[in-house]
């Protein structure tokens, strides 16, 4: 990392009048904002708790106004709330955004790691975790959820995948959520989307939407190395993991539009900024929900902003979309929750709903990688931005993703895959896979990786069995959640990824990895000493040690018909509630096979008709 630091010095001294990026005057300049970000968040310290966000200078309580909607969230469901709920001319909004504005280095997806420490995610860490994150920081993983206009969108790692088709029919058939199957959401998909997308299955994408798609850069020579590897496994070459057909290797789909990265708030909000029926309220945060207890009805939010409170009235609804762990946390703050936990914090109930109780989230091996004899990139920083600023190499991808690879290990294409693979290169600027996953020193020593030759495959659960919770730490919102996912608990998790991992073992003397001299890496795990090296027991435990969350946690504010199971209904309202809905990754029933900012747009879509349809705007 010191090294790279150094030598973009180097460049900016020689070079700076070359290349200019990102629309700065000259290179140097543009060097010097990277710099500082890299350099902020090696230095950033994560709060250890939301003071400095909530500390005022007086108790008074301000009227903000009083608007049709009040959304509280700008990611990756408020954002485009905010934009269609607006279309309507006569209905006003306030946008309540707890974070601030974005900035140039979020939009370098090369660079997205960095981001993930600094005052744009919430920082979190769960509770200390027994089957998982063994080899991190206090054996608790790190979520860094995004806490800046767009949301996760903004300082994610940005890869579009919906999922199966039967990830929604489930939501449909298994858990009785009428209107949300496949059918019925996949015009939603397409209606957010512009797929810049070749070759593509054209009737499964949009091509008028505000929310741009496109492939990744190349990196010569690996994608064909990896399309022959896979096909070895049987895992086939398709043009279009979001297409007819999801199961097989194909290349990397992310946000960006050039060579810059599209989130909800560059695609949805910003141009719509200036409508004037739209209040868009960054540094805004929500400590609770207005409740009209004895009509079961919301009427407003409270928040702090720039150090004083303030009480905003909503005339028609409250809608949350602060994220599944921010949006449970304000309902049960507010009263809205397990009845038995909000007692014990002496918090009046007012609603008993399993808020928190189902939080589920992909969990990846990051432990996995082939060594070859052959250099995929052997490039300068300046180079490789000057590849960047052609739309190719490296920087146009986070964590130089190039490849996905989906599978359900031989079954149909009917069933839904079971692993992903993300397939890349290791980070030419840095160590960022141990800087931002938080690895104790003694697995950072263990676990090195040679940037020029490496490819490694981060392998994603993508129905875990195992469940966790969400609750609160006290009554007070200065506290930061508990988080406890339970990652890993479930012995079918293990054995699944354990399976996932085999299928790229048993590549390892095959000819193609031959003809580069290369295999499958077998680091010296730390702490699985006691079983043989290269046993299942032995990979095992090295996947407890390394397998760290995806950041897609879903399902806290469950969506389903029964008050019992669930926290919404199908219409996203909130059960027993008048004018409060929740519209997030909270209300996924269950994590779809992918990465969950697709879906969570495609709700803000279709909640959006929903809201349009009971105010008879539609």
């Amino acid at each position: 990392m010191y090294i790279w630091k150094i030598t973009l010095l180097s460049f900016t001294l020689l070079f700076f009048n070359e290349v200019c990026s990102l629309k700065y005057d000259n290179f140097e300049d543009f060097v010097k904002m990277v710099l500082g970000n890299v350099s902020a968040a090696e230095s950033y310290v994560i709060p250890k708790d939301n003071y400095d966000s909530l500390k005022t200078d007086s108790s008074t309580i301000k009227y903000f106004g009083s608007y049709d909607f009040i959304i509280v969230g700008a990611g990756a469901a408020g954002a485009v709330l905010a934009n269609r709920l607006t279309e309507i001319k006569k209905w006003t909004v306030l946008l309540l955004e707890a974070g601030g504005p974005d900035n140039d280095f979020t939009k370098i997806l090369g660079l997205e790691p960095y981001t993930l420490l600094s005052p744009m995610s919430w920082g979190y860490n769960t509770t200390k975790q027994e089957h998982s994150c063994l080899g991190i920081e206090n054996q608790q993983c790190f979520l860094p959820l995004g806490n800046v206009i767009g949301g996760g969108t903004t300082i994610n790692a940005a890869v579009y995948a919906r999922g199966h088709p039967e990830d929604y029919n489930r939501w449909d058939k298994v858990y009785h959520n009428k209107g949300w199957s496949y059918e019925e959401v996949l015009p939603y998909f397409k209606k957010s989307e512009k797929a810049i997308l070749e070759p593509r299955d054209s009737s499964f994408h949009g091509d008028g939407g505000p929310f741009t798609i496109s492939h990744v850069g190349k990196i010569p020579g690996l994608d064909e190395f990896l399309i022959d590897l896979f096909d070895m496994a049987n895992i086939s070459h398709i043009t279009d993991y979001n297409g007819k057909v999801q199961n097989g290797i194909s290349k990397v789909q992310v946000a960006r539009q050039g060579n810059e990265r599209v989130s909800t708030a560059s695609a949805f909000l910003k141009p719509v900024e200036s409508r004037s029926n739209l209040n868009i309220s960054m540094g805004s945060f929500v400590t609770k929900i207005a409740i009209d207890e004895a009509k079961d009805r919301a009427t407003g939010v409270y928040f702090v902003k720039n150090g004083q409170r303030y009480f905003a009235a909503a005339k028609k609804e409250v809608i949350m979309s602060a994220g599944s762990i921010n949006s449970a946390q304000i309902l049960m703050l507010s009263g809205i929750g397990p009845k038995e936990h909000l007692c014990s914090l002496d918090i009046p109930v007012v609603k008993d709903l399993p808020v928190g109780k189902y939080l589920q989230d992909h969990t990846m091996f990051i432990g996995l990688g082939i060594r070859t004899n052959e250099v995929f990139y052997n490039n300068t920083m300046l180079e490789l931005l000057k590849m960047y600023e052609k739309n190719e190499g490296p920087l146009t991808a986070t964590f130089q993703l190039q490849m996905v690879a989906f599978t359900n290990f031989g079954r149909n294409d009917t069933v839904r895959p079971e692993i992903e693979f993300a397939i890349g290169c290791p980070a030419p600027t840095g160590p960022q896979t141990q800087f931002i996953m938080r690895l104790t020193d003694e697995y950072t020593e263990a676990f090195q990786s040679d940037s020029l030759r490496d490819i490694w495959l981060y392998m994603a659960l993508l129905h875990p069995k195992s469940r966790g919770s969400v609750k609160l730490k006290s009554s007070n919102p200065i506290d930061k959640p508990l988080i406890d996912p339970n990652y890993l608990a479930e012995d079918e998790d293990i054995e699944t990824l354990y399976r996932g991992l085999k299928l790229i073992l048993d590549l390892n003397n095959t000819d193609i990895l031959k003809s580069k001299s290369a295999y499958v890496l077998d680091f010296d795990f730390p702490n699985c000493e006691s079983h043989e090296k290269l046993s299942k027991d032995w990979w095992v435990c090295g996947i407890r040690h390394l397998t760290i969350p995806v950041y897609h946690p879903v399902s806290t504010t469950i969506m389903g018909p029964n008050p019992k199971y669930s926290v919404v209904d199908p219409k996203l309202l909130v059960h027993g509630m008048k004018n409060l809905r929740v519209v997030d990754g909270g209300v996924l029933p269950e994590l779809n096979s992918g990465h969950t900012f697709a879906p969570i747009m495609m709700v803000g879509e279709k909640a959006s008709d929903i809201i349009k349809q009971r105010y008879g705007a539609l």
